[in-house]
């Protein structure tokens, strides 16, 4: 026997959402929705339930990223049947309670999961973050380095400015001492 075939609008209808939402869905869970020979989507009972337990999911408040974590880390064996226990206490204290153990599992796949996801997001902000470091910190070295090349020229300068002051103080001495006719050498050593 041939089993039911619902349209995406009859689906839709029958689960009180709308077709963009069963769309969007399929997409951000990764759900393989069957398609007719058209390419048309048509859901079966199983694909009924697995939206019935995805709505009952988001009506509970967990978020998409929470519900693909739990569909993913399911055995394929488990048909999607997602449960949560209605009004069922868990003592989170009891590391060997199945559901502790659940929770904590799917707890890891889904920061595993959104470390994966970010990991290039992050390493590129912290590659941008970096270089702006490194960028800032060359800029100040760059500066000290020129800073310290112009004292240094500086007091080059003034060295060599002194320098041609005692050049230029000796010759007007010497032009002095030649017009009086006193050997240069007695000028410069006083005898």
């Amino acid at each position: 026997m041939e089993e039911k075939r619902y349209s995406i609008s009859e689906a839709s209808e029958m689960l009180n959402l709308e077709t963009h939402v069963l769309r969007y869905w399929e997409e951000e869970l990764n759900l393989e929705i069957p398609r007719n020979e058209m390419g048309h989507r048509y859901y079966t009972d199983q694909e009924i339930r697995i939206f019935e337990n995805i709505k009952h999911f988001k009506e509970q408040g967990l978020q998409l990223r929470a519900i693909k974590a739990a569909i993913s880390s399911m055995d394929e064996n488990e048909d999607y049947a997602l449960k949560l226990s209605h009004g069922n206490e868990v003592d989170i204290t009891n590391p060997n309670d199945e559901k502790v153990k659940q929770f904590q599992m799917m707890m890891k796949n889904l920061f595993k999961e959104a470390l994966v996801e970010h990991n290039h997001i992050l390493r590129k902000e912290i590659k941008e973050e970096l270089k702006q470091d490194l960028k800032e910190e060359m800029l100040t070295q760059i500066k000290f380095l020129e800073k310290e090349y112009e004292a240094r020229d500086k007091e080059r300068y003034k060295r060599l400015d002194e320098v041609l002051r005692e050049v230029q103080n000796m010759r007007k001495e010497t032009a002095v001492a030649a017009s009086r006719k006193i050997p240069w050498y007695k000028h410069i050593f006083g005898r």
